[in-house]
């Protein structure tokens, strides 16, 4: 029998005030907590909430429910918090919600920064792994990435992961407010720097950051002959293969991009004018830890310009092939199938036993 988290790591739950309270104690090879929710004791988990402390507080639980909670730790000294860094979780105990729960706490910005939200599909695992040094996407442009790949759900990708198994995780971002001049990926939009291709390192453990490759800058419509070539000096094409390919961007755009998140505009078809929504890349350097503000000014110069709202929620594939993901294959995607399919994410998060989410504007779909 595996030992509960309460037991492993003395972690309790309390309800106070409209929210529960969950507390552990500290581990000494650990620098980091993931605290998952489930609906039963087997069930994949639908939120998680992260931190560097000893407690978290979840304040948009619903009320008189029982929730299934558990926490997995982070290897101190490991140098992300992808596949690798993490422990496996203990057993469940069951927490149980009062009859007067709170209305989640509104997450506001600044006036010198602004609210993000994006979802990202991890890769090499099927647990959540986070934002530093990884893309992320709008739903939209995520959902239309994946009506393209998803046509055997059971097939693994280029990422080792299958679709029915995929881990996608909705994400509240807070970012500082920008000004990048001379941007080749956003656009023309100044408020974000360059667009980084991530993970590409085979490392998945130390996922690095790059100039933007070149199937990214195809579906970015951005010109991709200008920067990138193969060993011999000629022109990339699909046949090429990405290892064979190499992009580059000047010293001023990578050192943008290693300070703002940066994003690019996806079309999927370079011969079509349809834009399905945008890419992120996050880079680690400048991630906020807890204890930071945003635009917060570091002893080395540095400054943090984007941070990770504790809460994270949380779907499978599976439960997005339940609500309607069409996985008709076709060579050519079709804007009215990627919407469906964005509908189907959508219906999965809000399916989850929580209130409402919000993140900017979006709350109001997610019904």
């Amino acid at each position: 029998m595996v030992p509960t988290a309460a037991a492993v790591f003395g972690l309790t739950c309390q309800w106070n005030q409209g929210a529960m309270n969950i507390s552990w104690t500290p581990q000494s090879s650990s620098d980091y907590y993931e605290v998952q929710l489930a609906v039963n004791a087997t069930a994949d988990p639908f939120v998680v909430h992260s931190t560097a402390g000893d407690s978290v507080v979840v304040d948009s639980l619903l009320p008189s429910r029982k929730y299934y909670v558990t926490m997995r730790t982070h290897a101190a000294d490991t140098p992300s918090l992808g596949p690798g860094t993490w422990g496996q979780p203990a057993d469940r105990v069951v927490c149980e919600s009062g009859a007067d729960a709170a209305p989640q706490r509104t997450k506001y910005a600044r006036a010198d920064t602004k609210l993000l939200e994006v979802m990202r599909e991890s890769e090499y695992t099927y647990e959540v792994d986070y934002l530093m040094n990884h893309n992320s996407g709008t739903i939209e442009a995520d959902a239309a990435f994946a009506s393209l790949g998803a046509g055997k759900p059971d097939k693994k990708s280029p990422w080792n992961i299958t679709f029915y198994n995929a881990t996608f995780t909705l994400y509240c971002v807070e970012m500082l407010k920008v000004d990048v001049p001379d941007t080749f990926s956003t656009g023309g939009n100044t408020s974000y720097s360059d667009y980084m291709s991530c993970n590409d390192n085979h490392n998945a453990t130390d996922p690095q950051c790059m100039c933007d490759n070149w199937i990214d800058r195809v579906i970015s419509k951005v010109d991709p002959d200008t920067a990138c070539h193969d060993h011999g000096g000629n022109k990339c094409s699909f046949h090429t293969g990405m290892g064979n390919c190499t992009c580059t961007c000047s010293q001023e755009s990578l050192d943008n991009s290693n300070k703002y998140i940066g994003m690019m505009p996806v079309y999927m078809d370079p011969k079509d004018d349809y834009c399905y929504g945008q890419w992120f890349s996050h880079p680690k350097p400048t991630e906020c830890d807890d204890d930071e503000e945003v635009g917060a000014a570091r002893a080395d110069g540095s400054v943090c310009t984007w941070k990770r709202h504790r809460e994270a929620r949380v779907v499978k594939g599976w439960q997005v092939l339940d609500n309607g993901f069409n996985t008709s294959h076709a060579r050519k995607l079709d804007p009215a199938r990627a919407l469906q399919n964005t509908k189907a994410f959508l219906k999965s998060f809000a399916d989850a036993p929580l209130q409402q989410w919000a993140c900017e504007d979006t709350a109001s779909i997610l019904v």
